[in-house]
């Protein structure tokens, strides 16, 4: 008979005493909440883990049969003291369960899942075990006396561990190997889970795809703005072709003589036109008298 051991280990673990272990371990409150809730499942899984093989569910019997009593209170009571070293003291029991290895790699994965850093992980497994070993502890003896019986406790506490653990915190601790022989125990409700978060994280994207495209062809049809036609095309430049080469200082030489030559044809021409013109007659009614070179002198 199922007796939902995530939700005993979460009553013995208070929001007080949360609060409390976020000012020990120095974390925000809200981040150690969201911590500790995924601690549980995971230390759980991990035990469930462990009890499908003889020999693991045999090791977590003989580890209940041998934990103090009083553990948990003590814990508790030095983290209400704020004695941060309480939980380091706690973190055995989980180690002397999944090993040192197998304790470092749960707190990374419970780390990484959430956000928080390894040591506050760390520190909230501390917690965590204790009080997942206090729980099973408190149940009458029959469920955990023997290998058996804690086989037979966590093949019934399987579903609700499964329902429990965050989808991406599970593929992460069955990438690990916590939850070995864990799915198909649980009747596909591990996978199923899994899947179900997948497709409404698949629709999702679906429908806020489609939505994307709806706004987009609403925008395009409100816009009062007239659609822009072709870019007009560049008209080409003409080319004109290179203007011929002149013949250099040369030419100018040739422009210079002829127009020296022009120039004494025309003054000559003129020359000659101004004396073969008559003599004008004279008016003053003097005689022009022609005078010899004998006279002179």
């Amino acid at each position: 008979m199922a007796i939902n051991l995530p939700s005993l280990v979460s009553q013995l673990i208070t929001p007080d005493l949360i609060n409390r272990v976020a000012t020990a371990v120095g974390i925000d409150p809200a981040l150690a909440q969201k911590l500790v809730g995924a601690a549980i499942p995971a230390v759980l899984g991990a035990f469930a883990s462990e009890a499908s093989d003889p020999e693991g569910a045999k090791s977590i019997s003989d580890l209940i049969s041998n934990q103090d009593p009083t553990m948990l209170d003590n814990l508790i009571a030095g983290v209400n003291s704020g004695n941060a070293s309480a939980l380091a003291g706690g973190t055995g029991v989980l180690g002397s369960l999944l090993g040192p290895e197998g304790l470092g790699q749960l707190a990374s994965v419970v780390g990484q899942a959430t956000g928080a850093p390894q040591q506050a992980a760390n520190a909230v497994l501390g917690l965590v075990g204790p009080a997942v070993v206090g729980a099973i502890s408190n149940q009458p003896p029959e469920n955990w006396q023997d290998g058996a019986a804690v086989a037979n406790l966590f093949e019934g506490e399987k579903k609700a561990i499964a329902s429990a653990l965050p989808a991406s915190l599970a593929a992460a601790l069955n990438d690990s190997g916590f939850l070995q022989g864990f799915e198909s125990s649980v009747t596909g409700a591990f996978k199923t889970t899994t899947s179900t978060l997948g497709s409404a994280a698949g629709a999702a994207t679906s429908t806020l795809g489609s939505a994307a495209s709806t706004l987009g062809s609403a925008a395009s049809t409100l816009d009062p703005r007239p659609t822009p036609g072709p870019a007009p095309q560049p008209k080409p430049t003409p080319v004109f072709p290179p203007p011929a080469q002149s013949g250099g200082g040369m030419n100018w030489l040739y422009i210079i003589i002829a127009l020296v030559i022009v120039a004494g044809i025309a003054w000559y021409v003129w020359h000659k036109r101004q004396e073969a013109a008559p003599a004008a007659p004279a008016t003053s009614g003097q005689i022009e008298m022609t005078v010899s070179p004998r006279m002179v002198g």
